[in-house]
């Protein structure tokens, strides 16, 4: 039975208080999720300043003025960390910068996450394929032959261990946008185990992508959707987290190993379920008789029509 890991994004819905996120931590432990998520980056690291507009005039980005306070500071880590494992789930943080890194080498994370935007940041995939690291790879808004240069650079600068997200960069997505058949041809093609990033409404998408043989299923979480910032909308509430965490163990059980044979609850019933020959005449069992039959059964063995 393969374990499903299940990464509940927290993100920046803590709102900058250090208070709230040990909560998160705290309900999606309860929930069931195996790793809290965050995301290390600053406005300076991530967004440009300046950019050029339709006329090609530089000009100064609106969206940095308008980025606020999303990033996760840098003496947050150890204590979210520790209040992890105190919790009894794993703590990750993605980094969107080499400085990033170095900081959660220093407090000693398990693996990390690399975010789409950054498939194709050659310097952050080197850095965290020579961490020597497990690496979940997401691939939102990219081609196959993106993922396949990101996943080649990895292995080559060290990464022993890669999972690879199929995701649907929009938020949310359109059901016709989330093409989870792209999880079948990713394992095959690149022959490494693979998962969902989703930003879908509700569990039907992570259900049906670990139905396809996802390993990893990761959603951003929230106390509330109609609180005010950009993650919240889209995010699953906590009773919801913990209904499609539940729905997925059971799913892991009833996956099974794939081989074609009676389960051990069919065994018993296998006699009762087949046909027999009768004798027309004294309705006895007998190899020559002339009618097919089912043997008699009990009540609560009745045979399926």
């Amino acid at each position: 039975m393969t374990h499903i890991d299940v990464i509940a994004e927290i993100g920046s819905n803590h709102g900058g208080d250090i208070d709230v996120a040990k909560r998160y931590i705290e309900a999606c432990a309860k929930a069931g999720a195996d790793v809290v998520k965050f995301q290390t980056l600053s406005r300076e690291g991530l967004i440009a300043r300046f950019v050029k507009d339709a006329d090609g005039q530089v000009v100064e980005n609106p969206k940095f003025a308008a980025f606020g306070n999303a990033g996760l500071p840098d003496d947050w880590h150890a204590p979210l960390k520790a209040c992890a494992g105190e919790n009894g789930v794993e703590f990750m943080s993605t980094p969107f910068s080499l400085d990033a890194v170095a900081l959660m080498e220093e407090i000693g994370v398990k693996r990390y996450k690399i975010a789409s935007g950054d498939l194709t940041f050659t310097p952050l995939l080197e850095a965290l394929g020579a961490t020597g690291k497990p690496l979940i790879l997401s691939s939102g808004a990219s081609y196959m032959d993106e993922v396949t240069q990101a996943v080649g650079t990895l292995s080559r600068t060290g990464c022993p261990k890669l999972t690879v997200l199929h995701c649907a960069a929009s938020y949310p997505p359109a059901w016709e946008d989330l093409n989870l058949a792209a999880i079948t041809t990713m394992r095959k093609t690149l022959g490494l185990p693979v998962g969902l990033s989703d930003h879908s409404p509700g569990a039907m998408a992570p259900i049906a992508a670990a139905a396809l043989g996802a390993v990893v299923i990761e959603k951003h979480v929230t106390f509330d959707r109609n609180t005010p910032g950009p993650d919240h909308p889209f995010a699953m509430e906590m009773d919801e987290l913990a209904t499609m965490i539940a729905d997925l163990r059971n799913l892991e059980i009833a996956l099974g190993d794939g081989e074609k044979k009676p389960a051990a609850s069919e065994i018993n019933r296998r006699r009762n379920l087949r046909r027999g020959r009768y004798d027309a005449a004294t309705g006895k069992p007998d190899e020559n008789g002339t009618d097919w039959l089912r043997p008699q059964h009990a009540p609560d063995d009745r045979a399926e029509a």
